[in-house]
């Protein structure tokens, strides 16, 4: 089953608060996770859903869950 775009937003939304919190740009935690600050900001915006190996490095790069970014 494939997110609504409202969880998706919702995702975006909460990767963006722990970004945030650890004072990062997007460029700089696209370094971290290997992928385009651009991406990130799709990511962010609700308009791509990433995958599950993505969300780990993101949890990771921002001290939080998976767990903590889908629920």
């Amino acid at each position: 089953m494939t997110p609504s775009r409202i969880e998706l937003t919702t995702l975006g939304h909460r990767i963006r608060h722990h970004r945030l919190e650890k004072r990062l740009t997007l460029d700089e935690l696209g370094a971290l996770v290997g992928v385009a600050g651009s991406q990130l900001s799709l990511i962010e915006n609700g308009k791509r859903e990433p995958k599950l190996t993505l969300l780990q490095a993101i949890a990771e790069a921002t001290d939080t869950t998976v767990g903590d970014l889908i629920s």
